[in-house]
């Protein structure tokens, strides 16, 4: 009876020391950022715990995109000078393809409605020519290994499952992306993202059905206010943007700041502890059509971004991806932990 007694106070005392434990490891997944929220030299960050590891160091996931808005090419479809137009842009998208491919880093193109139709009546025999025959989406797509996502200002009566059906005609459809947004629903340019939570239907072509599922950058109108912000989440509703919803069907991206230079400061956070390795950060930006058509644009496109970038992704800093890729890589590689970063 005495020895019964002994045994019952050990196993009191083990059990209530497991619980200390228990306790003590529950604060300390806290404040490393697992869980909850946390406040580290003024910067605030939140995640939503979903379980997993992640990848045993830091890497910046970074996509590079063009969008070719609705005013290109300029004046009627059909005038030779349009012609000229969409075959000088061109032969640009397929050379700037070629150095991305080179360097191994991707690129992505996201269109308009007004390219796409274009490239229904320019890519002849003749056009086709200098891309093995294919229409150049096909060809940037096929043999440049280009992603191509549909975007949409929503003008002329073309709307968002318009120029995902027009990517199909021309045999580059299925992609899930959004491709630009206006995220602020106190702006009367808003452009409701919710609607994507069930299949839209075209409007130019009403029996096209279509249904995005990613958000690639929170913007406002000319891009002057744009929130700064790293990371992926499921935005909770228009009025509660930043919030993850673990549950929702449609995944956000935040676009950051500043190309390849706010890439190294991300890289920098990683470096410095700041940010956890199973913290996802992310960067995103658009090569205008401009920029690619500038005297020795593609040159400098070069060197300014695509080699930098290839550094660091040989270095193992940084990720170059498509915003699909991306998506998946967040339910695989970060189990679906959302991360917001703003400072």
């Amino acid at each position: 009876m005495h020895f019964g007694c002994k045994l019952s106070y050990s196993f009191l005392l083990r059990f209530v020391t497991l619980i200390m434990c228990l306790l003590v490891a529950a604060c300390a997944s806290n404040e490393d950022g697992s869980g909850g929220s946390v406040t580290t030299g003024g910067v605030t960050t939140s995640s939503t715990a979903t379980g997993g590891s992640g990848p045993a160091s830091g890497k910046v996931h970074v996509v590079v995109f063009t969008h070719i808005e609705d005013n290109t090419p300029a004046g009627a479809i059909g005038t030779p000078v349009a012609r000229q137009q969409y075959q000088a842009l061109r032969d640009k998208l397929v050379e700037l393809a070629s150095r991305a491919k080179s360097r191994a880093v991707p690129w992505v193109l996201q269109p308009d409605w007004k390219y796409l139709v274009a490239a229904q009546t320019y890519e002849d025999a003749a056009m086709t020519a200098t891309t093995d025959g294919k229409n150049v989406f096909r060809y940037l797509k096929e043999d440049l290994g280009v992603s191509i996502d549909p975007h949409a200002h929503e003008n002329k009566g073309y709307n968002y499952t318009d120029v995902a059906h027009l990517l199909e005609l021309l045999g580059v459809g299925g992609s899930p992306v959004i491709g630009g947004h206006i995220w602020d629903p106190s702006l009367p340019e808003f452009q409701h993202w919710e609607r994507f939570r069930v299949p839209v239907a075209g409007k130019k072509f009403p029996s096209a059905s279509w249904r995005g599922e990613i958000l690639i950058g929170s913007g406002t109108p000319n891009h002057v206010n744009d929130p700064l912000v790293s990371g992926a989440w499921r935005p909770q509703d228009p009025e509660h943007y930043f919030v993850d919803a673990p549950g929702a069907n449609i995944l956000a991206f935040g676009a950051w700041h500043d190309g390849v230079v706010g890439v190294v400061e991300l890289v920098n956070l990683y470096k410095s502890g700041a940010v956890q390795p199973s913290e996802l950060l992310t960067a995103s930006w658009n090569l205008r059509p401009d920029e690619l058509t500038a005297s020795n644009g593609i040159d400098t496109i070069d060197t300014t971004v695509l080699q930098p970038l290839a550094e660091m992704q040989a270095a193992g800093t940084v990720v170059v991806t498509d915003f699909t890729t991306l998506a998946a890589t967040f339910a695989s590689t970060y189990d679906g932990t959302a991360f917001v970063y703003q400072p």
